[in-house]
């Protein structure tokens, strides 16, 4: 047996047997058989074992039925329960995947008393076999797509690697905390704090640490962001031109800014994932506008029932749409506004500039959004256009299904016009 330890305790009791000659009987009669413990005690209470060690014995005496109550899920123990007299109990330790040591207690109870065993386990020396956290995630095409998920599903790991609660972690992350990002380029830890968090970092096409770039890909192709708080997140998004369908094999790791000999690796790969933006039109709403001429870009809120919407599109929020138009063929058109599209002065969907008529826009996915421009649509007039209408038509995408408006816009001429 491999790395076994063995502990006893052995109580060894002798039977005493009285006897007389033929003509006498016996005035005492002891009862043969092997004398129980009298009491429950645990002498051995503390065992020490390396990160590999797999095995581990007790010898112990029990005065009662007795059994075990509790065990961390790394040890295992055979048998859990018996009756009273001298038994043998075997632990089988799942080796250590953390850097840290780790420490279990095995409790166990006789009649009325009860006993601990505590195991501490060292930390793995071994650095092939440190456990690291694993990811595989998919954000599509959408700009502002991300894969985001919560640090808690990595909790075992912050904690045998960091020896950080998840809380402790939150804080760890947070501007003025204790932990730094870096990314793992071979052998070579580079230094992040170059994305939107401080434990964060954007990325180019080769996955080197870089700044924010307004070319998009290859400049940039990815960025990873840790949030603070008492319940953590960590983000990776893409930049825009990212192609379709492209991989990234990641590795990077957190560790502390004055003690780099504690860290956590995190490896894993993500995928941008085209989506398309068509499906069955499950309502249709008309709207009409009336828009004052503008020598600027003033905008104008024409609002509609959102909560209506949202129960159409099967979601409770409409912000979490996307604004979609489509071509005679059905396929999505790509924004030429701000969220949204430039229309030529008879309502068709265009460009900004000479020929444009007015842009219309959704702005309720914005942060500290207010209630009037989440449930209205936008609509700014390009300046100096007048005495101009037309129907535009416009929707919000949700999971597949498409919310089509029909937006009847009119500006009227100005003032000097209209006199002529």
């Amino acid at each position: 047996m491999k790395n076994m330890f063995k502990y006893s305790q052995w109580l060894c009791a002798i039977a005493v047997m009285g006897c007389t000659t033929v003509f006498t009987s016996c005035e005492e009669k002891e009862e043969l058989g092997p004398q129980l413990p009298t009491e429950f005690a645990l002498v051995i209470n503390q065992i020490n074992v390396s990160w590999d060690e797999t095995e581990a014995v007790v010898d112990f005496d029990a005065n009662e039925k007795w059994k075990v109550v509790s065990t961390p899920e790394w040890i295992k123990v055979d048998p859990k329960s018996g009756k009273p007299g001298t038994h043998r109990m075997f632990f089988n330790l799942t080796a250590n995947p953390y850097r840290l040591p780790r420490v279990g207690e095995v409790t166990v109870t006789c009649g009325e008393k009860t006993g601990t065993i505590t195991f501490t386990q060292g930390g793995c020396t071994d650095e092939a076999s440190v456990a690291t956290a694993k990811f595989n995630g998919e954000m599509t095409t959408l700009e502002g797509s991300t894969y985001a998920v919560s640090f808690n599903e990595f909790a075992n790991e912050i904690k045998g690697n960091l020896g950080l609660s998840l809380a402790e972690f939150g804080k760890g992350i947070d501007t003025d905390g204790d932990l730094e990002f870096f990314m793992v380029n071979g052998s070579e830890w580079v230094k992040g704090g170059t994305a939107g968090t401080p434990c964060g970092a954007w990325l180019d096409s080769e996955l080197a640490v870089t700044s924010w770039s307004y070319t998009g890909y290859p400049a940039n192709s990815l960025f990873i962001e840790a949030y603070p708080g008492e319940e953590p997140t960590l983000a990776i998004g893409h930049a825009a031109g990212v192609p379709d369908n492209a991989e990234f094999s990641l590795k990077f790791g957190f560790t502390f800014k004055n003690d780099h000999t504690r860290f956590l690796i995190f490896e894993g790969t993500v995928k941008v994932v085209p989506v398309s933006l068509t499906g069955p039109i499950v309502a249709t709403y008309t709207l009409d506008a009336t828009v004052p001429a503008s020598d600027g870009y003033q905008n104008v809120y024409i609002p509609f029932d959102a909560t209506d919407v949202a129960a159409k599109l099967g979601t409770s929020n409409v912000a979490r749409c996307k604004v979609v138009t489509y071509d005679a063929d059905g396929e999505f058109v790509k924004y030429s506004a701000n969220n949204g599209y430039w229309c030529k002065t008879d309502g068709s969907i265009g460009s900004w500039g000479s020929g444009a008529g007015w842009a219309i826009e959704y702005h309720g996915d914005e942060a500290d959004t207010a209630a009037t421009t989440y449930g209205s649509w936008s609509i700014c007039p390009y300046p100096g256009v007048s005495g101009v209408s037309g129907t535009t038509k416009i929707g919000l995408w949700y999971n597949g299904k498409v919310v089509m408006f029909d937006i009847n816009v009119t500006i009227p001429a100005a003032a000097a016009e209209s006199s002529k």
